[in-house]
């Protein structure tokens, strides 16, 4: 593929290198939302063969500018920059008991004022099970009951083990301490790992993103800096369940210490505190993996507010050229269910859709999720499969409306919802790719005899698409014009956010 026109403010041959931009201080407002959420952090009381598809689009979106910096913040304060920011990671809810150890010796904590009860040796276990409103704790001989129990090693350099419930209770290395009090919403223990921003970092972007070699460490940056920023921006997004956020797709996949790449560590220490910011507030710096050749519009995808830096636009150079992310392995794709096959899934996720979206929110958003062919029909009940239809699109070509005919009625599915409703028939992935799809319908008389739908990308699209900022990283662009393309308007600036250990 031919080198793209490197952008005349970025330091091509550098692309991980960061700008004076990136060591200004965060204005007033930013500053203060930070040291209100530092306050909160420190307690715990959220991508047969190809075929290549024209995909339709509404309307023409408008491409950012990519040769544009990122402007910078605005009236820096002088204000000094507080002390490490710790965010709470869900582990796990509902858990009947679990055991935890450390690589060398661990203080155990009680309670709500963190009482220091005894020292764990490296390698002991520490069993811990609900009991009533409390944790039961046995370790050493030593045994209790707490409100909340708290493992903390002695040495920031020792790992807490615990099972990773994002993959059948494998250990999970952790760095900073692991918390366990009872589940806040029903039966069984939460836990959580409280670790520092930049060490939890470590734990996301080569998950995320990948493991890539240097020419790529541009895009590693601007990852770093967009799961830093959507990590800033949801603390206390979880606050109900006791934590920030969850530790796999529900926010950002995260794996501990375990794994951990040099490279994207680099690319996270050489953007250290940076964040980035729109009206003086961290932006919800969303990505994916594969947007297909163009971004989506976040209120067209969500029940959300619009955002200026979250804008439908194409995914290439602004003179022209290939998308960058055409080289994907699901720039296209296709899924094809047989019509008992698609009766089947349905059966289970249109009843679940009609759930999920009675959510006043969600509701609004959506309009009506089920229209009954006669009084009395049972959403619950979807019965034999009858038609199926694109309705309308989204302006980047995404499904807007999708409308399922069944014995029961007419199911109305919004956005990108659609993913959960249409499950590949192999279960793998466990949602359809994206919702930018088109479909080949096969009828034998009143029933559906076939469902074929021709793809392209893989995720939402919104923000950052991961494969674009990679090949965007390989053609000599910068973190900043990679930020700048995919978050337009947005404000890089930074703050002292500690050390990751």
């Amino acid at each position: 593929m031919p080198r793209r026109r490197a952008v005349p403010s970025v330091q091509a041959s550098r692309p991980g290198a960061t700008s004076a931009v990136s060591r200004r201080i965060l204005p007033p407002l930013f500053f203060l939302f930070m040291t209100i959420i530092l306050g909160a952090s420190a307690m715990v009381g959220g991508c047969g063969g190809r075929k290549k598809i024209d995909m339709p689009m509404a309307t023409e979106p408008t491409q950012p500018a990519v040769s544009q910096p990122l402007p910078t913040a605005a009236e820096p304060s002088t204000r000094p920059a507080a002390g490490p920011l710790l965010v709470r990671v869900g582990l796990s809810t509902g858990v009947a008991d679990l055991q935890l150890t450390a690589t060398g010796d661990a203080f155990l904590l009680l309670d709500q004022m963190r009482r220091r009860e005894t020292r764990v040796s490296g390698g002991a276990t520490l069993a811990l099970t609900r009991r009533g409103d409390g944790v039961a704790w046995r370790t050493g001989g030593q045994s209790g009951t707490a409100e909340v129990v708290v493992l903390q090693p002695v040495d920031p350099a020792y790992r807490v083990i615990a099972p990773d419930a994002e993959r059948s209770g494998q250990p999970l290395a952790l760095r900073g301490e692991v918390v366990v009090f009872p589940n806040r919403n029903g039966r069984g223990l939460t836990v959580v790992n409280v670790v520092e921003l930049e060490a939890y970092l470590r734990g996301v972007v080569p998950w995320e993103i990948g493991r890539h070699g240097r020419d790529a460490v541009a895009a590693l940056a601007a990852q770093a800096v967009a799961a830093r920023t959507y990590t800033v921006s949801h603390l206390g997004a979880r606050e109900a369940l006791g934590f920030d956020l969850w530790a796999g797709i529900r926010d950002q996949v995260y794996r501990g210490a375990a794994d951990e790449d040099p490279v994207c560590n680099d690319a996270i220490a050489g953007t250290a505190g940076q964040v980035l910011i729109h009206a003086g507030e961290p932006i919800t710096a969303y990505y994916s993996s594969t947007c297909g050749g163009i971004t989506s519009q976040i209120e067209e995808v969500w029940p959300r507010r619009p955002e200026l830096y979250l804008v439908s636009h194409p995914d290439r150079p602004t003179d022209g050229g290939e998308v960058f992310c055409a080289g994907a392995k699901y720039f296209h794709w296709q899924e094809s269910w047989s019509g008992k096959q698609l009766e089947s899934i349905l059966a289970r996720t249109l009843p679940q859709y009609v759930k999920y979206m009675s959510n006043s929110e969600r509701a609004t958003w959506a309009g009506p999720a089920f229209s009954p062919h006669q009084r009395g029909d049972d959403p619950g009940r979807p019965g034999p499969l009858k038609g199926i239809a694109v309705v309308r699109l989204t302006r980047s070509g995404r499904v807007a409306q999708l409308d399922i005919t069944t014995a029961a009625g007419i199911y109305h599915l919004r956005g990108d919802r659609v993913r959960w409703v249409l499950v590949p028939a192999s279960g793998k992935p466990a949602i359809l790719r994206s919702a930018r799809f088109e479909l080949t319908v096969e009828m034998a008389g009143d029933r559906v005899r076939r469902v074929t739908a021709h793809g392209g990308g893989y995720g939402h699209g919104v923000g950052l698409c991961q494969v674009g900022a990679l090949q965007m990283a390989r053609s000599g662009y910068g973190v900043e014009a990679i930020l700048s393309h995919y978050y337009p308007g947005a404000t890089l600036t930074s703050f002292t956010a500690g050390e990751g250990r």
